[in-house]
């Protein structure tokens, strides 16, 4: 499995199709040449405060791309964990990772940016802005 290192592969994958997942987040780009799938990985610290369980995490998402990364040649996939990575049986890891990577491979062939189960809410950046935010402002 080769890994994505330079910020500029992370934001390249950002700008693919996305699906979205209970335990993780995964960007996806293709590539032109035909090589090995290429992963990176990401969990922020407002995922999980501890570095222990953002590590657990990322060696849980990255040993499910190890199994199912294999159908995903010539992308860039990224990986972005969430929380619920710590609970999901890995079994269920894995079958989820791998439907999403059919997906987003579906969609990059397609030309399409996003999936059918992907929602336009997913945020890239900031805060939450607009009337929603005010309103949660106000009742919470």
């Amino acid at each position: 499995m080769e890994r994505l290192k330079k910020r500029r592969d992370y934001l390249a994958a950002a700008g693919g199709s996305r699906a979205v997942r209970k335990a993780f987040i995964l960007q996806s780009r293709r590539r032109e040449d035909t090589g090995p799938a290429r992963f990176g990985f990401t969990v922020t610290r407002r995922t999980a405060r501890n570095a222990v369980d953002r590590n657990r995490i990322r060696r849980r998402l990255r040993q499910a791309a190890r199994l199912a990364g294999q159908a995903a040649t010539g992308h860039d996939l990224v990986l972005i964990g969430r929380r619920a990575a710590l609970s999901v049986p890995f079994g269920d890891l894995v079958a989820d990772l791998e439907t999403a990577i059919e997906e987003t491979s579906a969609c990059a062939r397609s030309g399409d940016k996003r999936g059918k189960d992907n929602t336009a809410g997913v945020r890239k950046r900031g805060r939450q802005s607009g009337a929603r935010g005010v309103a949660r402002r106000q009742t919470g």
